[in-house]
């Protein structure tokens, strides 16, 4: 099989096609500027990523404020359609109109909306507002990646992608943490209003540390502004793919969000949703062949998404591996904190403290990772990686799901054990995943390759999300009613301080039914963690690609020759 990058290699007679002409030279960063960089960078993911979830925790004293409690949760779900539906769209667009103008423009519409939310005055303006702020939230999410692959030298490029990751698995738990902090000591609206300081602190620093263009030696702002935004450039725009696969992932979000708690699964609303979404989704990918087919005879618009990727057999296993690893990480960075809540009664700040294995272990796996693929002596394929991490991953979430029903015997230690375990699959995953994208595809796709990855992978965890939750509130429902009333049961579905009015005989017989529903909520993530596994069977080759040599003037040796400057041609 051919491989994707630049220069091919024949692995049956051991031989290359070595490029004839050499790319534009980059400019890559180093010192005190790469480092002030990074630090804008990961501020702006940390903002990004925080807003998925640490509004959770503010949404009574929300609602209190603005009124409408019946549609709290579309507070949440509104960032989360426009959240889910930019990424590929905003890494897309990066290649048209430039890096630095579309994460600046993420940024701003970011820091701009945030403020509004923390201005609304009611709850609907408050959902808007919200939708707004998620496609900003959307571009910072995409562009950061696509950003780290343009100015970070290719030798260092393993470390910077663990850091990206780390700073994706520590804001999971921050949120909740800083969400509750906030609503116990001021108000609501800061869990919005801090979002601006800081925003405007990582404009300031993209503005003047982020290069403006990495390849060309024009230095005059108006001039480049000029270049990119002429017609021939929005005539490249796939405006039917961009609807199409908004639409799609919208809908599969809305649906997926709101089955089995605004509406029931049968409801005509759900079914519409996902029924619309599958046909938009299948237009989506027969459009995409169209528009890409008349590329090739003159045509201008580009393809939002090119299907000629999912040609190369390593690429489509990335995609199902990242779609696929979003299942586990989301559902169980959710729900263990709310299982310790509801089976062992602890606090929300607690529980969140009981996480901490796991959180410290991701970004320790991702820093680990990033150190084995870059460093220039051992320069690990990241396929063994992230299959060493999918082991881990389902070993651990398989030892979690076995975890002992006896309430009364309290926390039992080797919880914490096997979040270790889970946590180092997680991040060696997460990162190494990042970490092979440059490897095996050539420049001109790695912005909309990383915006691919991401996107599946967060729609893969809504969607493992919301299996498991249906899984443990149809069980617990079923099997609460053996012994609780209607009201009881209702009760204890809107806040677990309801526990307190059962006695201690039903307060046992509860939360065994929770730690029961738990393990069978487990059990569902195990068999996807199992799938995650069996899809890097699609990445193994014979040779496994690597993280090239480079040599003291910054240029990549290739089986003893000098290749091309980067990391997007040829692997050793």
């Amino acid at each position: 099989m051919s491989d994707v990058k630049g220069t091919s290699v024949d692995h049956e007679n051991q031989t290359e096609s070595v490029p004839t002409e050499e790319p534009p030279k980059r400019t890559h960063m180093s010192g005190w500027r790469l480092y002030v960089l990074t630090f804008g960078l990961c501020l702006s993911l940390l903002l990004s990523t925080l807003e998925t979830t640490i509004v959770s925790t503010s949404l009574v004293s929300i609602t209190n404020a603005l009124s409408g409690f019946e549609n709290r949760d579309w507070v949440v779900t509104s960032y989360l359609l426009t959240y889910t539906g930019f990424l590929v769209i905003y890494a897309k667009f990066s290649d048209i109109f430039g890096i630095k103008f579309m994460i600046l423009l993420a940024l701003l519409v970011f820091t701009v909306f945030s403020i509004a939310c923390g201005a609304a005055t009611g709850m609907t303006e408050l959902i808007i507002l919200r939708a707004f702020q998620g496609v900003g939230g959307s571009g910072i999410y995409s562009m950061v990646g696509v950003v780290v692959t343009a100015v970070v030298p290719a030798k260092k490029f393993g470390k910077y992608m663990a850091i990206i990751s780390s700073v994706m698995a520590v804001s999971s738990i921050l949120g909740p943490l800083l969400g509750g902090a906030i609503n116990d000591n001021t108000t609501w609206r800061w869990v919005f209003l801090l979002n601006a300081p800081a925003g405007a602190a990582a404009i300031a620093v993209l503005v003047f540390f982020l290069p403006s263009d990495f390849s060309k030696a024009e230095t005059n702002i108006f001039n480049r502004l000029r270049s990119r935004f002429t017609g021939e450039n929005f005539g490249r725009i796939d405006v039917w793919g961009c609807f199409l696969m908004l639409a799609a992932s919208v809908l599969v979000v809305f649906a997926l969000e709101e089955a089995g708690t605004r509406y029931a699964w049968g409801n005509a609303a759900i079914v519409g949703s996902l029924v619309v979404a599958g046909v938009a989704w299948g237009a989506f990918v027969g459009w995409e062949v169209w528009v890409e087919k008349r590329g090739k005879g003159g045509g201008r618009q580009e393809p939002i998404f090119p299907m000629r990727l999912l040609k190369s057999r390593v690429l489509a296993g990335m995609l199902l591996n990242a779609f696929f690893a979003g299942f586990p990480f989301t559902s169980l960075v959710v729900n263990i904190p709310q299982r310790f809540q509801a089976v062992n009664g602890s606090t929300p700040t607690r529980a969140g403290i009981s996480l901490l294995p796991l959180l410290l272990m991701t970004p320790f796996a991702s820093g680990l990772s990033g150190y084995l693929v870059s460093n220039q002596k051992l320069r690990v394929p990241p396929l063994y990686l992230v299959l060493l991490g999918s082991c881990l991953q389902l070993i651990g979430v398989g030892l979690d799901s076995s975890i002992s029903t006896d309430v009364e015997a309290g926390i039992q230690k080797v919880q914490y054990a096997y979040e270790v375990l889970i946590g180092l699959g997680f991040g060696l995953v997460l990162s190494s995943l990042l970490t092979f994208i440059p490897l095996v595809v050539e420049k001109k796709d790695m912005p909309v390759m990383m915006g691919a990855v991401t996107q599946v992978r967060v729609l893969g965890g809504t969607i493992g999300l919301a299996i498991s939750t249906v899984v443990l509130n149809s069980y617990v429902k079923s099997a609460l009613s053996a012994q609780l009333t209607v009201e009881q049961i209702a009760g204890i579905a809107g806040s677990l301080s309801e526990l307190g009015k059962l006695s201690k005989e039903e307060q046992l017989f509860v939360r065994k039914t929770f730690a029961e529903g738990y393990n069978r909520q487990t059990r569902i993530t195990l068999v996807f963690s199992a799938v995650v596994l069996l899809s890097c069977l699609l990445m193994v080759e014979r040779r496994p690609r690597r993280l090239q040599r480079i040599n003291e003037r910054g240029e990549i040796e290739v089986d003893g020759n000098v290749g091309a400057r980067g990391i997007n041609n040829s692997e050793a």
